[in-house]
């Protein structure tokens, strides 16, 4: 394919749009109405037709994923849940991107704040409710896992969880859905010098921490209150697979997970380190089959840049869809972490581009028309459904003007999608 096409975009009408929307699946979901509005053959202005596009795209996406993210206080970076929660403009920002990524789970550490400013939190917590999303309260001291802590973190959870919840006038919305454990003994300062049975030990522990946090639950009166957990990917490796945690065989591996199954709502397993979709699903497939099996979620981390897991965003936005498509909403994906994320965006943003659509006859394909930036990388996307995008070509523009690329209706149905973004050079 050239670089340019000598094809230069018509003006865009309504008609238009809907030749290039009408070839959705029998199941996506629109109503005969509403099809009925976009095949309205009035001629309207570009602007306002694009945006009509990218509400009709939106919608639908947010009904079929269903992300978490890690939403930590980040003192000073103006990410972080510290300098966010309280300000009203800036929360607002965070709901809408947030709802815009179809997050359906904010897993946030806010400290005493629900003790010193009980209203922040509820008002907060409100608003992502009002977005539908889940407020999930994060608590992340790994030394909760030795027992002499155990009283201290049950107060934590009293008072800043369950007396928050329950005090008078709250109501349902400014109500945390969930407690989320990210209590990590591999991050203790001897972790690595520990032997495989002291490892081992430690995990005992981290169980018996579950176990106290739920029995305190159920002597507060909510003994179905759901507690989540954050556990890496090789808990359950066996010491001949080259495992760090000294089981003494599978039966007991398989014990220790079946034990925090009893305290846990469910677990996140935390595949930050793997680049691809193999070594992720290699590293989860055990869980995801002996673990608790419809609460078992896999997350990857936004760890974007040339040297990274992740070269660029479009690499990280691929494995988010790839892992989404091959594991449904129950099970993907969390995100490491909502600074992560955004930081990640900033740096290399990936821009949606306007477009026109030039169509052959017979019917069987046609060329997706826009106005390219000189140096700047182009990504095509299909998908059937409005929810899972595969992407189908990659170009990067020579110079600046009209860039034409090939489609095919091969499958006489779906929906395209271009992005631009800039590479280092």
């Amino acid at each position: 394919m050239s670089t340019h096409s000598a094809i230069r975009p018509q003006p865009l009408q309504a008609t238009l749009a809907t030749e290039a929307l009408s070839f959705y699946p029998p199941d996506a979901g629109f109503s005969r109405g509403f099809l009925g509005r976009l095949n309205y053959p009035a001629r309207v202005s570009k602007p306002l037709l694009i945006a009509a596009l990218f509400l009709a795209l939106s919608l639908p996406a947010a009904e079929c994923k269903h992300r978490g993210v890690w939403f930590w206080q980040d003192a000073g970076n103006p990410y972080g849940a510290s300098n966010i929660v309280s300000n009203a403009v800036l929360e607002n920002q965070t709901v809408a991107f947030l709802t815009s990524k179809s997050v359906k789970r904010v897993y946030g550490s806010y400290g005493t704040q629900p003790v010193t400013s009980p209203s922040t939190n509820a008002t907060w917590n409100a608003k992502l409710h009002a977005a539908g999303i889940q407020s999930q309260f994060l608590m992340s001291e790994t030394t909760s896992i030795f027992s002499s802590n155990h009283p201290s973190l049950l107060t934590k959870i009293s008072q800043r969880v369950l007396d928050f919840n329950s005090a008078p006038g709250r109501t349902a919305p400014e109500k945390f859905d969930a407690l989320h454990l990210d209590i990590e003994p591999q991050a203790l300062p001897n972790w690595s010098a520990l032997t495989s049975s002291e490892k081992r030990d430690h995990l005992l522990l981290l169980r018996d921490t579950y176990a106290v946090i739920r029995q305190h639950l159920v002597t507060q009166g909510v003994p179905t209150f759901p507690v989540y957990a954050d556990l890496p990917v090789w808990f359950d490796r066996l010491p001949g697979d080259g495992g760090q945690i000294g089981w003494t065989n599978a039966a007991d591996r398989n014990q220790w997970f079946t034990n925090i199954a009893a305290s846990l709502t469910g677990y996140t397993l935390m595949a930050f380190d793997q680049s691809s979709f193999s070594a992720i699903s290699n590293s989860v497939s055990w869980e995801l089959t002996n673990g608790i099996s419809t609460q078992v979620r896999v997350a990857i981390e936004a760890d974007v840049g040339a040297t990274n897991t992740w070269t660029n965003m479009p690499a990280f936005n691929a494995m988010l869809e790839t892992l989404e498509t091959a594991y449904g909403p129950t099970h993907a994906v969390d995100i490491q972490s909502y600074v992560k994320w955004r930081e990640a965006i900033a740096a290399g943003p990936v821009i949606p581009v306007a477009v026109a659509l030039s169509l052959v006859s017979p019917l069987i394909g046609g060329e997706i028309v826009f106005e390219a930036e000189p140096t700047a990388t182009y990504i095509v996307l299909h998908s059937f459904n409005l929810c899972h995008w595969q992407e189908i070509l990659r170009v990067k523009s020579q110079q600046s003007g009209p860039m034409a690329v090939p489609v095919r209706f091969d499958n006489s149905q779906g929906f395209w999608r271009i992005e631009r973004f800039t590479e280092p050079q």
